[in-house]
Order: C-alpha cells, then structure tokens, then sequence
C-alpha cells in the first residue's frame, strides 16, 4: 500500500463516484481506476461496489477508509511537525560564564534574547573559574564561554573578544 493509493481511495469513498473523484483529484478516470484495482490487488478484497449513483464502499473498504484517514492525519501531521523544527532550532545549550569578567552582566540580556529569538533553546548558565570552563569547552561538555584574558591561546579553543578595556 502506498499513500497517493490511500489518498485516492479515500477521496472516492468521500465524493462517492469515480469520475468525480477523478476530477477532484486532477487525475484520469481509467488511471485512477486502475489504482483502485491495483489496492484492492494489494489487500486482496474488493474495497468498494459500483452502483447505478456511483460507489460504496464494502465492510473490508469501510475498514480502510476509517484506518487511511487516520495514517493521512497522521502523515500530514508528521510532515507539519519536521517542516515546524527545520524552522525553529531547539535543544540545550551550556555557557560558561567567568567569574569577574562582564559575563555577570550579560546573563540576563542573554537569556532575555535567546529566550525571544529562538524559544526552543534551553539555555544552561554555569559560572565557575575559566580554567576549568576552559576544560568543558574542550571536552564538548560546554557550547561556549565568556572568559577573561584570552591573550594566550588555548589549543582547541577559538577566541573571540567581546569587550575590550582600553586601560
């Protein structure tokens, strides 16, 4: 069973008529026609009965319309949801901030702004000495850092100043 058959065969059980269904979908009677035949090949029962007013669907097609609608919902809601997190990011993310450097002052500000920019970042502040939050860089256990110095440089670790004294 594939879902465009899916979608077709519930879409002639909601129209109740081939041909309709078959202008409603932008597709050719014969064609669809023979996709219908192709699913109930599939499922190896007849899915729905012709009639002088057009189709109904057997107890075996009432079975499947009811489980197709559900799997459509389902995959429309699926694609809905990774089409929502390719545009959102989201997940956690560890900053370090030293103790004595302007990172007391940033905290707020920064969550302020990563909260109204990206709501799916769960930010995790830790402030502990810049050695130390120099290790977790290294060791991927921390995003990023605000640090002091920055003068000498760290194998592993990019440096980029933030604020510069000029005394």
């Amino acid at each position: 069973m594939n879902l465009r058959r899916l979608q077709y065969f519930v879409k002639i059980v909601d129209v109740g008529s081939l041909t309709q269904a078959a202008d409603v979908l932008h597709v050719a009677q014969p064609a669809l026609s023979q996709q219908l035949a192709t699913l109930e090949g599939e499922v190896r029962q007849q899915l729905l009965v012709r009639t002088k007013s057009g189709v109904v669907p057997t107890e075996a097609g009432k079975v499947l319309y009811r489980h197709a609608q559900l799997i459509l919902r389902q995959c429309d809601q699926a694609l809905a949801d990774m089409n929502a997190a390719a545009k959102n990011i989201s997940g956690a993310v560890a900053v370090g901030l030293a103790p004595g450097t302007a990172a007391a002052g940033l905290a707020l500000p920064l969550l302020r702004a990563v909260w109204a920019r990206h709501p799916g970042i769960l930010l995790y502040l830790n402030e502990t000495y810049g050695t130390t939050l120099s290790e977790l860089v290294m060791n991927g256990r921390m995003d990023l850092a605000v640090l002091y110095g920055g003068k000498t440089a760290v194998h592993g670790l990019a440096h980029r100043p933030c604020v510069r004294c000029s005394w």
